[in-house]
């Protein structure tokens, strides 16, 4: 071989040698790089990590602090539902009979609410007839239009919602109504009461809410509620109960409720459960509540209508086999004693 061609190969090889270890140290830095991001990410995990459990430790403690199960928080689009902070009904019935109670309650609504406001007008009416000296006949077209203006009026004041549970649904009042649930309801019980006679066949119980509420500001509410009602200024002791129920709601620890709901009241008034002076009531339907406090819980039964107008509520009579084929028999019975008279 002549020496141009050694050199040639001399330079070949180191060429390649110096491209292997070019490459070496390329693949030497990517390894590097890797290592380096892979120490991050474990130091940012890490990290991530104790900041999950200081944030876990934390809610413990606030858990802990209410004795309350923690809640999620709802969010705005569930908080927006125009059920909340409405006043209304809560009524009971039978289960797939939501349609017909309905009905009973609009009729019930329109018979208390309408009338009222009807012989309010009335009054008003004959209060400015005596004012005025002018003896004019009677104008039906005002009447009518007066009588219309208010139809109008009641209409929009109530709307029913459905909660998604069997045997109970809530009956809304607008603001702007000026419909007192307590009251209302006072006046339909003592009229049962009074004529011992049932002013629904559907409706069950007819529980006055001064506010639904979303479950997770049930704390908040419910003091309002407290420190307007047991804020007496003659400092008298006031008995009382809670009136506490849960449906459709596995988590919801009673006791822990009550006991954190009694914590809101002055020590000085006392808990009686047979002759309470104020029941505080709660009604929990899954993530919706209803509170209240009225003065008539144990007189009006409980708002039970039927208990209340001293009547057994009707039970469905259920046939046994033997009843029906006893039945069955005598008809058969029957049908034979009436061809024997024919062909006679």
């Amino acid at each position: 071989m002549s020496l141009v061609e050694k050199l040639t190969t001399d330079n070949e090889s180191l060429k390649r040698k110096v491209e292997n270890e070019i490459n070496e140290n390329d693949e030497n830095k990517k390894k590097l790089k890797d290592d380096k991001e892979e120490v991050e990410n474990k130091i940012e995990k890490s990290k991530k990590g104790k900041s999950k459990e200081n944030d876990e430790k934390l809610c413990e403690n606030e858990v802990e602090k209410s004795s309350l199960p923690s809640t999620l928080k709802p969010s705005k689009i569930i908080l927006n539902d125009p059920i909340f902070g409405q006043p209304g009904l809560l009524f009971t019935f039978n289960n797939g009979r939501e349609v017909q109670a309905t009905k009973d309650l609009y009729n019930l609504l329109n018979e208390y609410v309408n009338n009222n406001n009807k012989s309010k007008k009335n009054q008003n009416d004959d209060d400015d007839n005596d004012n005025d000296n002018d003896n004019d006949d009677f104008d039906f077209n005002k009447a009518f239009q007066q009588e219309l203006q208010q139809v109008k009026e009641t209409k929009g004041s109530y709307k029913k919602y459905t909660l998604k549970c069997n045997g109970i649904a809530f009956m809304a009042f607008k603001e702007d109504s000026n419909i007192d649930p307590i009251s209302l309801t006072s006046r339909i019980f003592k009229d049962c009461e009074t004529t011992k006679t049932l002013k629904t066949k559907e409706i069950s119980r007819l529980i006055p809410i001064s506010k639904f509420i979303h479950l997770s500001t049930i704390m908040e509410e419910i003091k309002v509620l407290i420190d307007k009602h047991f804020c007496d200024p003659k400092e008298r002791i006031i008995k009382y109960k809670i009136e506490f129920k849960s449906r459709n709601n596995e988590k919801i620890n009673k006791m822990e409720y009550i006991q954190e709901i009694a914590k809101l009241i002055d020590q000085k008034h006392k808990v009686d459960l047979n002759n309470p002076e104020l029941t505080i009531i709660i009604e929990i339907i899954k993530f919706y509540c209803g509170i209240s406090i009225v003065s008539n819980y144990n007189e009006s039964k409980r708002f039970n209508l039927v208990g209340l107008a001293g009547l057994l509520q009707p039970t469905p009579k259920k046939k046994n086999k033997e009843n029906s084929k006893q039945d069955n028999n005598e008809n058969e019975e029957k049908t034979e004693k009436d061809k024997k008279e024919k062909d006679e």
